[in-house]
């Protein structure tokens, strides 16, 4: 640490970590097991930044807290060496608090997303009825995707543990689908939200998003979801139907040295 700089604590389990960003909502549902200590505190707040395994499997490290001591942790020397000792693929922080940690790290080529969470079950949508698990030959359902959205998040086979939901008409023509599977925790993150571009804008996203998200609650309590910082319809789709906001962040990538 140089002499004058803030003081900056190492904090050695995720119990530590979570207490010490006062239970954060991020962390109560993304922090994973592959999390490597140590992680980082900034001493006297709640700003903290840790390195995890993310399920895509790359390693990515999250800086969370206010804007302040986010940009007061970013400028020590301490959490630039840590940073270039851990060597992340890509590093996040809020998005009001990202330049700071960019310019500290070098980072570049940002993108913006949010992560949602609720622990509250939606309110029940007709659509959800017909709703089943998807069975059937995974290629069916790969082309439907590809037909319907030309840059898919989600594929089938992507990832074990994919859980594929659809919604047939009555001669069994797939209208909408979707996929829940295990996020960086056991907490089910949802994605992959596909429907017919004929039967847009009658609640059948929202539906599906509903389904699948009374099954993760059933399962594990809680689910989870991401979305494009400048997806406005959908966030407001999540947030009516229960879906709160854990972080608006910002994703960087440390430029080669």
């Amino acid at each position: 640490m140089t002499e004058g700089e803030a003081q900056v604590d190492e904090l050695a389990t995720t119990g530590e970590l979570i207490t010490a960003s006062n239970h954060h909502p991020f962390l109560r549902f993304d922090l994973a097991t592959t999390f490597e200590p140590p992680a980082l505190q900034l001493a006297g707040s709640e700003v903290v930044a840790w390195l995890q395994i993310w399920a895509d499997g790359r390693r990515g490290m999250v800086v969370l807290g206010d804007d302040d001591g986010v940009a007061g942790l970013a400028a020590t020397d301490t959490f630039t060496a840590w940073v270039r000792a851990k060597a992340p693929s890509h590093v996040s922080a809020p998005t009001t608090a990202y330049e700071p940690v960019a310019t500290a790290l070098g980072l570049r080529g940002a993108h913006a997303w949010d992560r949602m969470w609720t622990t509250t079950p939606p309110p029940e949508l007709p659509a959800e009825a017909d709703i089943t698990w998807f069975e059937g030959d995974p290629t069916e359902l790969t082309a439907f995707i590809k037909a319907h959205n030309p840059h898919p998040f989600a594929l089938p086979g992507q990832h074990e543990d994919m859980r594929w939901a659809a919604l047939r008409d009555g001669d069994g023509r797939l209208l909408a689908c979707g996929v829940t599977e295990p996020g960086n925790t056991a907490v089910p993150l949802i994605g992959g939200i596909v429907v017919d571009t004929t039967l847009r804008g009658r609640g059948l996203g929202a539906a599906m998003t509903a389904y699948l998200t009374r099954d993760g609650i059933d399962r594990t309590g809680a689910s989870t979801l991401g979305v494009f910082a400048d997806n406005d319809h959908a966030r407001t789709l999540y947030e009516r139907l229960g879906y709160a906001t854990s972080l608006r962040a910002r994703t960087g990538f440390p430029i080669a040295r």
